[in-house]
Protein backbone atom coordinates (compact mmCIF):
# COMPACT_ATOMS: atom_id res chain seq x y z
CA UNK A 1 0.00 0.00 0.00
CA UNK A 2 1.45 3.27 -0.66
CA UNK A 3 1.92 5.80 1.95
CA UNK A 4 0.33 9.19 2.01
CA UNK A 5 2.17 12.35 0.57
CA UNK A 6 4.57 13.61 3.11
CA UNK A 7 2.65 17.23 3.51
CA UNK A 8 -0.53 14.96 4.36
CA UNK A 9 1.26 13.89 7.67
CA UNK A 10 3.11 16.71 8.37
CA UNK A 11 -0.73 18.54 8.60
CA UNK A 12 -2.84 15.89 9.99
CA UNK A 13 0.02 15.28 13.14
CA UNK A 14 -0.89 19.01 13.96
CA UNK A 15 -4.99 18.51 13.10
CA UNK A 16 -4.84 15.80 15.10
CA UNK A 17 -2.84 17.01 18.13
CA UNK A 18 -5.19 20.13 18.12
CA UNK A 19 -8.26 17.36 18.02
CA UNK A 20 -6.32 15.49 21.13
CA UNK A 21 -5.76 18.21 23.41
CA UNK A 22 -9.43 19.89 22.79
CA UNK A 23 -10.82 16.62 23.80
CA UNK A 24 -8.69 15.93 27.05
CA UNK A 25 -9.46 19.31 27.88
CA UNK A 26 -12.68 18.55 28.53
CA UNK A 27 -12.35 16.08 30.76
CA UNK A 28 -10.96 15.96 34.80
CA UNK A 29 -7.13 15.52 34.11
CA UNK A 30 -6.95 12.27 36.95
CA UNK A 31 -10.16 10.62 35.15
CA UNK A 32 -9.15 7.58 34.16
CA UNK A 33 -9.16 7.02 30.17
CA UNK A 34 -11.42 3.86 29.68
CA UNK A 35 -9.72 2.24 27.08
CA UNK A 36 -6.19 2.65 28.96
CA UNK A 37 -7.48 2.28 32.53
CA UNK A 38 -3.37 2.32 33.71
CA UNK A 39 -3.62 6.08 32.33
CA UNK A 40 -5.38 9.34 33.79
CA UNK A 41 -6.04 11.92 30.82
CA UNK A 42 -2.93 13.83 32.07
CA UNK A 43 -0.79 10.35 31.79
CA UNK A 44 -2.29 10.04 27.67
CA UNK A 45 -1.42 13.81 27.56
CA UNK A 46 1.79 13.05 28.52
CA UNK A 47 2.00 9.97 26.49
CA UNK A 48 1.84 11.47 23.47
CA UNK A 49 3.85 14.76 24.04
CA UNK A 50 6.49 12.75 25.12
CA UNK A 51 6.43 10.20 21.41
CA UNK A 52 6.72 13.36 19.56
CA UNK A 53 9.91 15.19 21.55
CA UNK A 54 11.32 11.81 21.78
CA UNK A 55 10.84 11.30 17.83
CA UNK A 56 12.43 14.80 16.89
CA UNK A 57 15.10 14.21 19.06
CA UNK A 58 16.28 11.09 17.31
CA UNK A 59 15.96 12.77 13.72
CA UNK A 60 17.68 16.21 15.18
CA UNK A 61 20.50 14.24 16.62
CA UNK A 62 20.85 11.99 13.02
CA UNK A 63 20.79 8.77 15.46
CA UNK A 64 21.72 5.47 14.38
CA UNK A 65 20.89 3.79 17.68
CA UNK A 66 17.91 3.48 20.03
CA UNK A 67 17.58 7.21 22.30
CA UNK A 68 16.45 6.37 26.25
CA UNK A 69 12.89 6.69 26.76
CA UNK A 70 11.77 9.45 29.47
CA UNK A 71 8.88 10.52 30.56
CA UNK A 72 8.42 14.41 29.58
CA UNK A 73 5.51 15.66 31.69
CA UNK A 74 2.39 17.37 30.89
CA UNK A 75 2.04 20.71 32.93
CA UNK A 76 0.32 20.20 35.78
CA UNK A 77 -2.82 23.04 34.54
CA UNK A 78 -4.72 21.21 31.64
CA UNK A 79 -5.07 24.53 30.17
CA UNK A 80 -1.94 24.55 29.01
CA UNK A 81 -1.97 21.15 27.21
CA UNK A 82 -2.94 22.46 23.97
CA UNK A 83 0.50 24.27 23.73
CA UNK A 84 2.45 22.02 24.77
CA UNK A 85 1.28 19.28 22.90
CA UNK A 86 0.99 21.79 19.81
CA UNK A 87 5.08 22.23 20.60
CA UNK A 88 6.08 18.55 20.23
CA UNK A 89 4.33 18.25 17.20
CA UNK A 90 5.61 21.48 15.74
CA UNK A 91 8.59 20.24 16.79
CA UNK A 92 8.82 16.64 15.18
CA UNK A 93 7.47 18.17 11.83
CA UNK A 94 10.56 20.96 11.83
CA UNK A 95 12.93 18.07 12.37
CA UNK A 96 11.31 15.92 9.40
CA UNK A 97 11.24 18.94 7.13
CA UNK A 98 15.11 20.14 7.94
CA UNK A 99 16.07 16.19 7.39
CA UNK A 100 14.04 15.44 4.93
CA UNK A 101 11.34 12.58 4.59
CA UNK A 102 13.67 9.90 3.64
CA UNK A 103 16.57 11.08 5.92
CA UNK A 104 18.27 7.98 7.69
CA UNK A 105 17.63 7.82 11.10
CA UNK A 106 17.97 4.94 13.41
CA UNK A 107 13.95 3.28 13.58
CA UNK A 108 12.98 -0.32 14.55
CA UNK A 109 11.93 -1.13 11.20
CA UNK A 110 14.98 -2.08 9.17
CA UNK A 111 12.86 -1.40 5.73
CA UNK A 112 12.57 2.34 6.60
CA UNK A 113 15.27 3.60 8.44
CA UNK A 114 13.78 6.94 7.72
CA UNK A 115 12.58 10.28 9.34
CA UNK A 116 8.94 9.74 8.06
CA UNK A 117 9.02 6.74 9.42
CA UNK A 118 8.66 8.03 12.50
CA UNK A 119 6.43 10.69 10.96
CA UNK A 120 4.24 8.71 10.02
CA UNK A 121 4.14 6.41 13.31
CA UNK A 122 3.44 9.35 15.97
CA UNK A 123 0.66 10.38 13.59
CA UNK A 124 -1.01 7.23 13.75
CA UNK A 125 -0.26 6.54 17.18
CA UNK A 126 -1.50 10.18 18.09
CA UNK A 127 -4.80 8.79 16.15
CA UNK A 128 -5.74 5.74 18.57
CA UNK A 129 -5.10 8.05 21.73
CA UNK A 130 -7.41 10.71 20.36
CA UNK A 131 -10.12 8.22 20.28
CA UNK A 132 -9.16 7.16 23.47
CA UNK A 133 -9.95 10.75 24.95
CA UNK A 134 -12.56 10.79 22.57
CA UNK A 135 -14.24 7.60 21.24
CA UNK A 136 -17.33 9.35 19.39
CA UNK A 137 -14.73 10.87 16.88
CA UNK A 138 -14.52 10.55 13.54
CA UNK A 139 -11.48 10.15 10.95
CA UNK A 140 -11.23 9.73 6.85
CA UNK A 141 -11.16 6.44 5.30
CA UNK A 142 -7.70 7.25 3.94
CA UNK A 143 -6.48 8.00 7.05
CA UNK A 144 -7.46 5.14 8.62
CA UNK A 145 -6.42 2.47 6.11
CA UNK A 146 -2.85 4.03 6.17
CA UNK A 147 -3.00 3.81 10.04
CA UNK A 148 -3.98 -0.03 9.19
CA UNK A 149 -0.99 -0.39 6.82
CA UNK A 150 1.29 1.41 9.62
CA UNK A 151 0.45 -0.66 12.16
CA UNK A 152 1.52 -4.02 10.09
CA UNK A 153 4.28 -2.57 8.92
CA UNK A 154 5.44 -1.58 12.65
CA UNK A 155 4.83 -4.93 13.86
CA UNK A 156 6.49 -6.85 11.10
CA UNK A 157 10.07 -7.85 13.14
CA UNK A 158 8.15 -8.41 17.12
CA UNK A 159 8.80 -12.10 17.54
CA UNK A 160 5.78 -12.50 19.97
CA UNK A 161 3.96 -12.91 16.12
CA UNK A 162 6.34 -15.86 14.79
CA UNK A 163 3.83 -18.52 13.51
CA UNK A 164 4.17 -21.42 11.27
CA UNK A 165 1.87 -19.96 8.35
CA UNK A 166 -1.32 -19.28 9.97
CA UNK A 167 -3.39 -16.18 8.08
CA UNK A 168 -5.67 -13.80 8.52
CA UNK A 169 -7.58 -11.64 6.66
CA UNK A 170 -8.60 -8.77 7.45
CA UNK A 171 -11.51 -6.36 5.09
CA UNK A 172 -12.56 -2.51 4.79
CA UNK A 173 -16.57 -3.25 4.26
CA UNK A 174 -16.52 0.45 3.16
CA UNK A 175 -13.27 0.97 1.11
CA UNK A 176 -13.22 -2.64 0.21
CA UNK A 177 -9.86 -2.75 0.73
CA UNK A 178 -8.18 -6.01 2.79
CA UNK A 179 -4.55 -6.78 4.43
CA UNK A 180 -3.49 -10.76 4.01
CA UNK A 181 -1.72 -10.93 7.30
CA UNK A 182 0.87 -14.45 7.33
CA UNK A 183 2.79 -15.14 10.84
CA UNK A 184 5.68 -17.07 9.37
CA UNK A 185 9.25 -18.08 11.52
CA UNK A 186 10.52 -14.20 11.06
CA UNK A 187 7.76 -12.69 12.03
CA UNK A 188 4.41 -10.93 10.66
CA UNK A 189 4.40 -11.17 7.03
CA UNK A 190 1.59 -8.94 5.06
CA UNK A 191 0.14 -7.49 1.64
CA UNK A 192 -2.74 -5.23 0.77
CA UNK A 193 -4.75 -8.31 -0.99
CA UNK A 194 -7.87 -10.35 -0.67
CA UNK A 195 -7.09 -14.47 -0.25
CA UNK A 196 -8.25 -17.07 1.71
CA UNK A 197 -7.22 -17.43 5.74
CA UNK A 198 -7.75 -18.68 8.32
CA UNK A 199 -9.29 -15.94 10.29
CA UNK A 200 -11.40 -12.94 9.09
CA UNK A 201 -12.51 -10.25 10.25
CA UNK A 202 -14.37 -7.41 8.19
CA UNK A 203 -16.01 -4.12 9.27
CA UNK A 204 -15.60 -0.55 7.85
CA UNK A 205 -12.35 0.80 8.04
CA UNK A 206 -12.15 3.20 10.89
CA UNK A 207 -13.97 0.47 13.02
CA UNK A 208 -11.25 -1.95 12.07
CA UNK A 209 -8.15 0.21 12.57
CA UNK A 210 -9.33 0.47 15.99
CA UNK A 211 -10.62 -2.82 16.61
CA UNK A 212 -6.81 -3.79 15.69
CA UNK A 213 -5.88 -0.88 17.86
CA UNK A 214 -7.78 -2.61 21.14
CA UNK A 215 -9.67 0.02 21.07
CA UNK A 216 -13.22 -1.87 19.93
CA UNK A 217 -14.52 -4.82 19.90
CA UNK A 218 -14.08 -7.52 17.47
CA UNK A 219 -17.04 -8.16 15.56
CA UNK A 220 -18.00 -10.32 12.01
CA UNK A 221 -14.66 -12.78 13.24
CA UNK A 222 -15.13 -16.11 11.18
CA UNK A 223 -12.79 -19.10 11.13
CA UNK A 224 -10.10 -19.21 13.54
CA UNK A 225 -10.86 -17.76 16.44
CA UNK A 226 -8.54 -18.83 18.83
CA UNK A 227 -5.88 -17.80 16.23
CA UNK A 228 -8.00 -13.99 16.22
CA UNK A 229 -7.66 -14.39 20.05
CA UNK A 230 -4.07 -14.97 20.20
CA UNK A 231 -3.72 -11.55 17.40
CA UNK A 232 -5.82 -9.72 19.61
CA UNK A 233 -3.50 -10.44 23.08
CA UNK A 234 -0.37 -9.86 21.04
CA UNK A 235 -1.10 -6.38 19.00
CA UNK A 236 0.15 -4.27 21.22
CA UNK A 237 2.94 -2.01 22.06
Amino acid sequence: MEWLTPGRYADELESETARLATAAAQRPSDQQIETCPEWTVRDLVTHVGTGHRLAAGIIEERRTTPAEYHLVDAPDDRDDWAEWLAGGARRLNAAVAEHGFGGTVWTWQPKFQTAGFWQRRMLHDLIIHRFDADPTGDLAPDLAADGIADLLLAFEHFPRFAGKGETLLFTATDTGQSWHVTLTPDGLDWATKAETADTTCAAPVTELLLMLNRRRPAENVEGDLALFQRWHKDAQF
